[in-house]
Protein backbone atom coordinates (compact mmCIF):
# COMPACT_ATOMS: atom_id res chain seq x y z
CA UNK A 1 0.00 0.00 0.00
CA UNK A 2 1.13 3.44 -0.85
CA UNK A 3 1.45 6.46 1.27
CA UNK A 4 -0.92 9.23 0.28
CA UNK A 5 0.96 11.67 2.25
CA UNK A 6 3.22 12.87 -0.52
CA UNK A 7 1.88 16.20 -1.07
CA UNK A 8 1.94 17.31 2.31
CA UNK A 9 4.51 20.10 3.65
CA UNK A 10 6.84 18.95 5.65
CA UNK A 11 7.08 19.95 9.59
CA UNK A 12 9.72 21.56 8.92
CA UNK A 13 8.72 24.14 6.73
CA UNK A 14 5.64 24.99 8.23
CA UNK A 15 6.47 28.82 9.82
CA UNK A 16 4.15 30.42 12.83
CA UNK A 17 1.43 32.79 11.67
CA UNK A 18 2.35 35.90 13.61
CA UNK A 19 5.92 36.87 14.52
CA UNK A 20 6.54 35.89 18.41
CA UNK A 21 6.95 39.28 19.30
CA UNK A 22 2.89 39.69 18.35
CA UNK A 23 2.34 36.52 19.89
CA UNK A 24 3.66 37.77 23.59
CA UNK A 25 1.62 40.87 23.28
CA UNK A 26 -1.16 39.18 22.55
CA UNK A 27 -1.18 36.89 25.05
CA UNK A 28 -0.18 39.68 27.46
CA UNK A 29 -3.47 41.99 26.32
CA UNK A 30 -5.50 38.77 26.63
CA UNK A 31 -4.06 37.80 30.44
CA UNK A 32 -4.55 41.11 31.24
CA UNK A 33 -8.37 41.78 30.13
CA UNK A 34 -9.25 38.04 31.48
CA UNK A 35 -7.50 39.18 34.87
CA UNK A 36 -9.28 42.82 34.74
CA UNK A 37 -12.53 41.17 34.13
CA UNK A 38 -11.64 37.99 36.95
CA UNK A 39 -11.10 40.90 39.64
CA UNK A 40 -14.45 43.02 38.39
CA UNK A 41 -16.73 40.09 38.87
CA UNK A 42 -15.12 39.27 41.83
CA UNK A 43 -15.54 42.96 43.33
CA UNK A 44 -18.99 42.80 41.96
CA UNK A 45 -19.82 39.68 43.87
CA UNK A 46 -18.48 40.80 46.87
CA UNK A 47 -21.12 44.45 46.58
CA UNK A 48 -23.67 41.52 46.15
CA UNK A 49 -22.70 40.00 49.72
CA UNK A 50 -21.72 43.62 51.21
CA UNK A 51 -25.22 44.99 50.55
CA UNK A 52 -27.19 42.47 51.72
CA UNK A 53 -28.83 41.56 48.01
CA UNK A 54 -30.42 38.20 47.09
CA UNK A 55 -27.89 36.04 47.11
CA UNK A 56 -29.25 32.98 45.14
CA UNK A 57 -30.19 34.95 42.03
CA UNK A 58 -29.68 34.92 38.50
CA UNK A 59 -27.42 37.65 39.02
CA UNK A 60 -25.14 36.17 41.29
CA UNK A 61 -25.21 32.85 39.45
CA UNK A 62 -24.48 34.65 36.31
CA UNK A 63 -21.26 36.40 38.25
CA UNK A 64 -20.31 33.16 39.66
CA UNK A 65 -19.98 32.03 35.98
CA UNK A 66 -18.47 34.78 34.97
CA UNK A 67 -16.06 34.55 38.12
CA UNK A 68 -15.00 31.00 36.90
CA UNK A 69 -14.72 31.28 33.17
CA UNK A 70 -12.30 34.28 33.91
CA UNK A 71 -10.54 32.63 36.55
CA UNK A 72 -9.83 29.27 33.85
CA UNK A 73 -9.26 31.54 30.90
CA UNK A 74 -6.99 33.75 32.89
CA UNK A 75 -4.77 30.53 33.96
CA UNK A 76 -4.52 29.17 30.81
CA UNK A 77 -3.28 32.53 29.20
CA UNK A 78 -0.64 32.61 31.97
CA UNK A 79 1.11 29.61 31.11
CA UNK A 80 1.69 30.57 27.25
CA UNK A 81 4.08 33.05 28.69
CA UNK A 82 5.89 29.95 30.68
CA UNK A 83 6.15 27.17 27.91
CA UNK A 84 3.89 27.56 24.93
CA UNK A 85 4.40 23.93 23.66
CA UNK A 86 4.21 22.35 27.02
CA UNK A 87 0.47 24.56 27.54
CA UNK A 88 0.09 22.57 23.91
CA UNK A 89 0.53 19.07 25.28
CA UNK A 90 -1.59 19.24 28.68
CA UNK A 91 -2.69 16.18 30.46
CA UNK A 92 -6.70 14.86 29.86
CA UNK A 93 -8.12 17.03 33.04
CA UNK A 94 -5.90 20.02 32.75
CA UNK A 95 -6.52 20.02 29.15
CA UNK A 96 -10.84 19.74 29.91
CA UNK A 97 -10.37 22.13 32.59
CA UNK A 98 -8.31 25.33 30.97
CA UNK A 99 -9.82 24.34 26.97
CA UNK A 100 -12.84 22.31 27.58
CA UNK A 101 -15.01 23.57 30.69
CA UNK A 102 -14.79 27.50 29.27
CA UNK A 103 -16.96 26.18 26.79
CA UNK A 104 -19.36 24.27 28.58
CA UNK A 105 -19.51 27.54 31.16
CA UNK A 106 -20.19 29.52 28.51
CA UNK A 107 -23.20 27.47 27.39
CA UNK A 108 -24.53 27.73 31.16
CA UNK A 109 -24.31 31.01 30.67
CA UNK A 110 -26.26 31.81 27.56
CA UNK A 111 -29.17 29.23 29.05
CA UNK A 112 -29.13 31.31 32.44
CA UNK A 113 -29.62 34.50 29.98
CA UNK A 114 -32.24 32.78 28.01
CA UNK A 115 -34.07 31.45 30.91
CA UNK A 116 -34.37 35.15 32.50
CA UNK A 117 -35.18 36.77 29.40
CA UNK A 118 -37.73 34.29 28.79
CA UNK A 119 -39.36 34.75 32.82
CA UNK A 120 -38.93 38.38 32.00
CA UNK A 121 -41.16 38.22 28.63
CA UNK A 122 -43.80 36.07 30.41
CA UNK A 123 -44.29 38.26 33.43
CA UNK A 124 -44.73 40.87 30.93
CA UNK A 125 -47.48 39.06 29.48
CA UNK A 126 -49.08 38.05 32.32
CA UNK A 127 -49.31 41.90 33.55
CA UNK A 128 -50.95 43.18 29.87
CA UNK A 129 -53.19 39.80 29.48
CA UNK A 130 -54.13 38.32 33.20
CA UNK A 131 -55.80 35.60 31.97
CA UNK A 132 -53.03 33.86 31.00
Amino acid sequence: MESNLSGLVPAAGLVPALPPAVTLGLTAAYTTLYALLFFSVYAQLWLVLLYGHKRLSYQTVFLALCLLWAALRTTLFSFYFRDTPRANRLGPLPFWLLYCCPVCLQFFTLTLMNLYFAQVVFKAKVKRRPEM
